[in-house]
């Protein structure tokens, strides 16, 4: 097969570059990259976007070349940005074909996004702080109605959320009011065995707004067993890392929560501390996405500062600085690995602590099929469903004590299909500090 090499290097385009938003340069980029697809056809089962391509590709005489825009558009639309398709390809760089489908995919949806715009009930669903803020202050009310079917029909009618798709839970006490409210860290006895805090470094939690709003419990745990294995904390979160905004292709938006949240998270990070991260799609984003949203020096000192959570806990333990008092079982887990976790390629590090902890963990390393909001709209729920199957059937077929997962989303969609809460690993980690098993 003959390629063409790509205009422009793949890793070279930031998202501010002219050759990266201009519309006769994706569809370039397009045609190039959707004939080692169509010729390849390896990612074909991961999501609803290869099986489109490869349906438009022999609908037509002329191939990749017959396929309109339109189809394309149609293709974009079915992709959720769960990166997996990257790690799959063979073609990836520095290979010469320079194949980044996720972000050739993030182009194409920017520009469809200046074309036609963002509608209104799509930005709606962006804006996870002021829904989290407006929430907390009357948050039975919001629990009601996101739980009470006339009212999720009328949600499904106006905002296109899928009326069966379960809503996080939101809570008075966000973690912030939380946090705000607890004394000061103190001192370790000094003969309690404890580490003094700051012995074993310092970190500075990015809680997320999933965290903040919907899963204070997450956030609280971190702090206790960070604290307990002497590493002093301190906590920054002003507003969302930004990922909901790419969703839609509003990067102007996204772009602008991560100059925020760099100037935010710099003084902490030049002082020596870790971003810690409790979410596997917000720790990427900031990891990943902030250098190309703001390429400057600040924002990759940020990125390279970041950690996941249970990837800086893991670090800790292999230094023997994690805390191992651990009395309780955890007995038998089914944990689910992200797709953004994995993305990260750093290891399945919920699962080597639980394991530590003494649980017995199956790992089901499959997709969701939420990533963002792209599973809860109601005219990709069925695709969405599709895509999650194979990770609903391991999970039951696992019959585990507990479920856990790091991501928010997978939870509910967990939730949704299996009738059971999951648990972020933090969680059952915290437990296993607990001689009551509380």
């Amino acid at each position: 097969m003959k390629v063409p090499p790509p205009e422009h290097p793949s890793e070279a385009l930031g998202y501010g570059d002219d050759a990266w938003s201009d519309e006769a340069s994706i569809e370039r980029e397009l045609r190039r990259v959707g004939e080692i697809c169509h010729q390849c056809r390896r990612c074909l089962p991961l999501c609803p976007s290869f099986p489109k391509l490869f349906e438009l590709v022999d609908a037509t005489d002329d191939e990749i070349a017959g396929v309109s825009m339109q189809g394309f558009d149609a293709v974009n639309e079915l992709c959720f940005h769960c990166k997996l398709c990257y790690n799959h390809c063979p073609y990836t760089p520095p290979h010469e074909w320079d194949v980044d489908f996720p972000a050739l995919m993030r182009r194409h949806q920017a520009a469809r996004a200046r074309r036609d715009g963002i509608p209104l009930t799509r930005r709606l669903t962006t804006r996870t702080d002021l829904l989290g803020r407006l929430s907390s202050v009357a948050p039975a009310v919001m629990n009601f109605a996101n739980r009470n079917r006339i009212s999720r029909v009328l949600m499904e009618k106006t905002i296109g959320i899928h009326r069966d798709w379960i809503q996080p839970t939101f809570h008075r006490e966000t973690f912030t009011r939380w946090w705000r409210k607890r004394p000061a860290q103190a001192a370790s006895d000094p003969h309690d065995g404890a580490p003094a805090p700051g012995e074993n470094g310092r970190v500075v939690l990015f809680t997320t707004c999933s965290v903040n709003y919907n899963d204070p419990a997450v956030a609280r745990a971190a702090v206790e067993i960070l604290e307990k294995s002497g590493v002093a904390v301190d906590v920054c979160y002003e507003r969302c890392c930004g990922m909901p905004f790419t969703d839609t292709g509003d990067l102007d938006a996204a772009r602008h929560n991560a100059e925020r949240n760099v100037a935010d998270l710099l003084p902490y990070v030049e002082a020596g501390a870790t971003v810690v991260v409790p979410g596997p799609s917000c720790s990427l984003m900031l990891k990943a996405e902030y250098p190309k949203l703001v390429p400057t020096d600040d924002a990759r000192r940020v990125a390279e500062a970041t950690r996941d959570l249970m990837e800086h806990l893991y670090h800790l333990a292999r230094e023997k600085k994690l805390s191992r008092a651990w009395p309780t079982s955890l007995g038998k887990i089914a944990y689910h690995a992200p797709c953004h976790l994995r993305a990260q390629n750093i290891g399945f590090r919920a699962r080597d602590l639980l394991r530590a902890a003494g649980a017995e963990v199956t790992v089901v390393d499959a997709c969701s099929g939420v990533d963002g909001t792209w599973g809860m709209q109601a005219r990709f729920h069925d695709q969405s469903l599709g895509v999650a199957r194979d990770m609903v059937d391991r999970i039951a077929a696992a019959e585990p004590e507990e479920i856990a997962t790091d991501c928010p989303l997978a939870a509910l969609r967990i939730e949704q299909q299996l009738g059971r809460k999951p648990l972020h690993p933090i969680l059952l980690l915290r437990r296993a500090y607990d001689e009551t098993g509380a």
